[in-house]
């Protein structure tokens, strides 16, 4: 029984050494933060070239934030919406001035917007039944290119409306990593100035220009990689719902032509 619970002693003893050499470990590091480098140090120490890319590189990196939360919404909502007006379409809508009248509830849905259009050109043009001489077959031709154009002309609506502000998202995925590859360059080339004018290789006299060149590489590609993903993740999807638009104009399109051909 002493054996024993000499034995647990022993492994009680061996389990908390273990656990205290990780945090011995980390209490000898120098200090610098929970990553480990104190960034505000290098920040504080690049010269002004240095700091003024990271003030540009900042302006585009708040801006394309804002512009990612903006767009993520507006593109998530039409989605939802889209798939919602498309599902209700298809499972209980009776006529065209049904679905016009449940397409006011889906305001963010470009889908909808492409039914309202077609069906208020139809109603202004008085379902073309009054007004246009010629036979029938030829003003079921005629509403048939004027409907056309009304969803081609609605369609680039929407295509812009949705993919407004996303050339900034490209824009920052494509200039802020030069951005910090010029504060890169500018540090090195600053360090061995530095360098050469002292004759030393003493850290101190290296700091300014390595601090530039660290943080300008890492603000770029902070900046962009976030503006890149989300551009591609956001142009996807808008893909995606520009395929849904073109099929449902198709769609729209028959309807509009069997309708007013049995009138």
């Amino acid at each position: 029984m002493e054996a024993g619970e000499l034995i647990d002693a022993n492994a009680v003893i061996g389990l908390l050494t273990g656990l205290m050499r990780p945090m011995a470990a980390a209490a000898s590091r120098p200090p610098g933060g929970v990553l480990g480098v104190d960034v505000v140090d290098l920040i504080v120490k690049a010269d002004l070239v240095g700091q003024l890319c990271l003030v540009a590189i900042l302006f585009f990196s708040i801006v394309s934030w804002a512009i990612i939360l903006l767009k993520f919404t507006h593109i998530t909502l039409a989605s939802r919406q889209t798939k919602a007006f498309i599902e209700q379409c298809v499972a209980g809508v009776s006529s065209l001035e049904e679905a016009y009248k449940n397409a006011a509830n889906y305001p963010d849905s470009p889908v909808s917007q492409l039914l309202r259009e077609a069906y208020l050109e139809l109603e202004m043009e008085n379902w073309y039944t009054e007004g246009y001489e010629g036979t029938p077959g030829g003003r079921l031709e005629l509403a048939r290119l004027g409907i056309e154009r009304v969803l081609e002309r609605t369609i680039a609506t929407e295509i812009d409306h949705l993919e407004s502000y996303l050339i900034f998202l490209a824009t920052t995925s494509n200039v802020c990593p030069f951005i910090g590859l010029f504060g890169t360059v500018w540090g090195i080339m600053a360090a061995f100035q530095s360098l050469g004018a002292l004759g030393s290789a003493s850290f101190a006299s290296l700091a300014p220009g390595l601090s530039t060149a660290l943080v300008a590489t890492v603000g770029g590609l902070v900046a962009a990689i976030p503006a890149s993903v989300m551009y591609n993740y956001l142009t996807n999807k808008i893909r995606i719902l520009t395929s849904r638009m073109d099929s449902f104009a198709l769609e729209l399109t028959n309807i509009i032509q069997k309708q007013l051909a049995k009138g």
